[in-house]
């Protein structure tokens, strides 16, 4: 492996001494390195277990180092689902990778809130905390981790999210944390012909049929999943309630989201009455560009910090604040709990 913005970085593997390197002078035949990890016998540096040993030129040694972790985890998270007039509903948006907490990859919005994505190891949760990356046990949603999961997107995590008005966590199925371009762009469709307002980009808004539904800023037009036929659909018309009408759709096939260059996409011709293959119309999925976090948090410190909260407690605080409250052991109300 090399690093994107460093090729002369690299993460290789020595045979002779069956050692995991990282190796700040790249890709080369040597056993001089930087930092290692005993392989025995893993596949990738990533595998789980392995202690990373950091090379310390006043000792002239490689020391253990256990803070120091590789991972496999996306670079960026979308979370949607939570419905308004719902409490909580800003947890929704883009989280960015920010490094590692508690052991786990952590997540935070990049646009200055502190909303952040971290792990909880004393109850093996996943939590969205509005308050950033903390030590404590309090959250506006959770997810059980389930003991095997790397990172907050793996299938199966069901989240559940704080409710004032009962004191406690509670499961919202619609809320889902998921990988997948933020924009798609549709182009090809020619100005000659029927549906050409099919072009353009399309930003993610929302969730349909549990997977990413994108929105065309300014218009209704939309892309959504029909689960019915596992396609996927472009609707000028009727938004994301439209059912199986569509002006353009493709198979899914598998594809987790429309931008994705393999879909073949048909598009309504009035004509012939049907929808008519494509081949020159292509979705292309856009992603975030890699987070400048020491600019971010420079900004963010010079902005000063946030109001203390009122001393009340939960009481004190309007019940339209989104609002987060302790986990309990099992999720069941804690007492003077939130805030």
């Amino acid at each position: 492996y090399t690093k994107v913005d460093e090729p002369g970085h690299a993460i290789r593997y020595w045979p002779p001494g069956d050692r995991w390197l990282i190796d700040l002078q790249g890709l080369r035949d040597v056993d001089v390195c930087n930092a290692f990890a005993e392989g025995h016998g893993a596949s990738h540096p990533a595998a789980p277990g392995l202690l990373w040993h950091v090379w310390d030129s006043a000792r002239c040694a490689h020391m253990p180092d256990a803070s120091v972790s590789v991972i496999v985890a996306p670079a960026v998270v979308e979370v949607q689902g939570r419905d308004g007039p719902k409490e909580n509903v800003g947890m929704n948006g883009t989280y960015h990778l920010f490094g590692m907490h508690a052991g786990r990859p952590a997540y935070m919005k990049a646009d200055g809130s502190g909303h952040s994505i971290r792990y909880w190891p004393r109850e093996d949760r996943w939590l969205i905390d509005f308050d950033g990356l903390r030590n404590a046990d309090v959250c506006n949603a959770y997810a059980e981790s389930q003991g095997a999961v790397s990172h907050p997107v793996e299938l199966g995590l069901s989240w559940n999210v704080w409710e004032s008005a009962v004191g406690r966590h509670l499961p919202d199925p619609s809320v889902r944390a998921f990988v997948a371009p933020h924009w798609v762009r549709v182009s090809g469709r020619d100005r000659g012909k029927e549906n050409t307002a099919i072009n353009g980009d399309y930003t993610l808004v929302a969730l349909v049929e549990g997977k990413a539904a994108y929105k065309k800023e300014g218009s209704a037009h939309v892309i959504r999943y029909w689960r019915a036929e596992d396609r996927w659909i472009i609707d000028l018309e009727h938004g994301f309630s439209g059912g199986d009408v569509a002006n353009a759709y493709a198979d899914a096939k598998g594809a987790d989201n429309p931008g994705n260059a393999d879909l073949i996409w048909h598009v309504w011709d009035t004509g012939q009455m049907r929808h008519v293959v494509d081949d020159d119309v292509i979705a292309e999925g856009l992603w975030h560009a890699s987070v400048d976090w020491a600019r971010i948090l420079e900004r963010s410190a010079a902005a000063g910090p946030p109001a203390p909260p009122p001393l009340e407690g939960l009481s004190a605080v309007a019940p339209s604040e989104p609002m987060g409250g302790p986990l309990g052991a099992s999720g069941n109300p804690v007492p003077n709990g939130g805030g």
